[in-house]
């Protein structure tokens, strides 16, 4: 069994024999992308071949040629299966993490509560896994994770939260300054994971899902880091300084997003 005919047979609404399905998926990772989300991309595919859409003999050929025609670094990191892709941008997420805190552990890091930091660590790093996850899917289920608005909201908003919690001994003696010193440290060391998760991102058409899990991806590790780093107890410089980074992503992203609008 070739790609030819499994791409025949979803446009005919065929059901295809699953031992040869599986052989052929094994050795081709292009075809394994129409199977993924519970055949998802595939029945897409399939329905648009309708009566009232004929396509053109050669639509795959010139499908083929405009893949071809993309070249270039960022090409080749969106044609990676979605679980590559998802475990490359994850990866540069924890290592921004990791290089916040190598590059200057809090001062009171010893006297930090190890409950509060498993707390942070396990729940802000979930969510930006799961982000990650969902905006590089080539699919998103009714009732997922990315189509519900109020977790999006909250997730993103969780750093405001935590800056009300009440500081430790030792960080409750610094002062609002140095906000914009951990805004500019925050925002410097996501940078490289904003742009791998444009890179790898396959849609090109704006969508607010996506602006939302981009945002709670970079704006959750962002602060993550800068908790690692920062030693300030203080409210208002959390919020300047810290929770304020992931409006700022999701403002760029969006922004991001409407200009690649009005340009297709």
């Amino acid at each position: 069994m070739d790609c030819a005919e499994i791409r025949d047979a979803f446009l005919r609404g065929e059901t295809l024999p699953e031992d040869r399905v599986q052989a052929h998926l094994r050795v081709c990772p292009h075809c394994h992308e129409l199977f993924e989300g519970h055949v998802a991309l595939g029945q897409r595919l399939g329905s648009a071949a309708t009566p009232e859409l004929s396509l053109p003999d050669d639509f795959f050929a010139q499908l083929e040629q405009k893949v071809s025609a993309e070249t270039g670094m960022r090409a080749w990191l969106r044609s990676r299966p979605t679980r590559v892709r998802v475990l490359l941008v994850s990866t540069v997420a924890v290592a921004a993490i990791t290089i916040g805190g190598a590059l200057h552990l809090r001062p009171d890091f010893a006297e930090y509560p190890s409950s509060r930091l498993a707390l942070l660590l396990g729940v802000y790093l979930l969510a930006v896994l799961v982000a990650v996850q969902r905006e590089l899917s080539v699919s998103s289920r009714p009732g997922a994770f990315a189509t519900k608005p109020g977790v999006l909201a909250g997730t993103l908003l969780l750093p405001f939260l935590v800056a009300f919690v009440p500081p430790t001994e030792a960080s409750m003696q610094h002062g609002p300054e140095g906000a914009l010193i951990c805004f500019s440290f925050g925002a410097l060391l996501t940078l490289p994971l904003a742009a791998l998760l444009w890179a790898c991102d396959r849609d090109d058409r704006p969508s607010s899902s996506s602006v939302w899990l981009s945002a709670v991806a970079l704006g959750l590790t962002a602060n993550l880091l800068l908790e690692l780093h920062c030693a300030s107890g203080n409210a208002i410089h959390l919020l300047l300084g810290h929770a304020s980074l992931s409006l700022a992503w999701l403002a760029v992203w969006a922004a991001l997003r409407g200009l690649k609008a009005r340009a297709h």
